[in-house]
């Protein structure tokens, strides 16, 4: 998991113009977006959106739940304390039909939270190393918000095309006033956009992201499809998810989970059946 700032009625700040172009004031409105992905693509939280304003006046006389969007505000728009607490509620919910335990995230002084949660463990990223180790930073944000930019700059298109058909009727100067106008949007539509990028994320994206942070080594994919093929790992009723990541590996620190690739590996060399035995010892004890 992890926060990016969202510029949503900011102009693009590249032309295929050959001359100079006078440049013009950024606009600074903005949301802040957390973002929640497993490695393996599979499950991608959806959005949590933080503004300033407590009731935007886009969502009318709709509250949060009716729009069905996750918002909340706070004084300056960004990620707290106590808004991280109330996601992190929600989210072992989530974790709980999910059959998923951990969460990786940075150590920022909001995810210090002393509540204790039987179904997520908080596992935090060394200091200084987010840039290195922090999925969401290894591209996955930079997709979603390419994503983003092709959204947003397709509806600028469709607002110059009607405003050019408009020339002769309204003026040159009402449609240079109008122009000034073609980035700006509501809060609800912004994250309306950000909502549709987000599903265009791949799963091959997410998948590549996760790998070049290193963080989880190439033979416990390996260890996962193996154990799902042994039936070795337990299946709750209502588990559903079959794919090798989100029921297994998220229940074992990595050092437990290095050992048992280690076996696995030696046992898939080597045929030996105590090694299996070992496995299968370990594999129960664990789970």
């Amino acid at each position: 998991m992890d926060e990016s700032v969202y510029f949503y009625c900011t102009a693009s700040s590249s032309t295929v113009s050959h001359s100079s172009v006078a440049g013009r004031k950024k606009v600074k409105k903005r949301l802040t977006i957390a973002i929640t992905t497993n490695e393996d693509g599979s499950f991608q939280v959806p959005l949590l959106f933080m503004g300033t304003a407590e009731m935007p006046r886009c969502f009318g006389c709709h509250t949060v739940a009716e729009v069905g969007i996750n918002y909340t505000n706070a004084a300056k728009g960004w990620m707290t304390t106590t808004i991280f607490r109330t996601w992190l509620g929600y989210f072992s919910d989530t974790m709980r039909s999910q059959d998923r335990h951990v969460l990786l995230l940075d150590n920022a002084s909001p995810h210090r939270v002393t509540d204790h949660y039987s179904l997520v463990k908080l596992h935090f990223l060394p200091p200084n190393t987010t840039s290195h180790l922090q999925p969401q930073d290894a591209d996955i944000i930079k997709s979603f918000k390419s994503q983003l930019s092709k959204i947003r700059d397709n509806s600028v298109v469709d607002k110059l095309d009607a405003m050019l058909e408009q020339v002769d009727g309204v003026g040159v100067e009402d449609i240079d006033k109008r122009a000034e106008q073609l980035y700006n949007v509501s809060i609800l539509v912004a994250m309306r956009w950000a909502q549709q990028a987000w599903n265009k994320v791949t799963k091959a994206t997410v998948v590549n992201c996760w790998s070049h942070t290193g963080i989880l080594a190439a033979n416990i994919y390996q260890l996962a499809s193996a154990m799902n093929d042994l039936s070795i790992a337990p299946k709750p009723a209502n588990y559903q998810d079959t794919s090798l990541f989100n029921h297994f590996i998220l229940m074992f620190t990595f050092e437990t989970l290095y050992i048992l690739a280690l076996l696995l590996l030696f046992t898939v060399e080597n045929d030996d059946c105590t090694c299996k035995t070992s496995l299968l010892f370990c594999a129960e004890y664990w789970l």
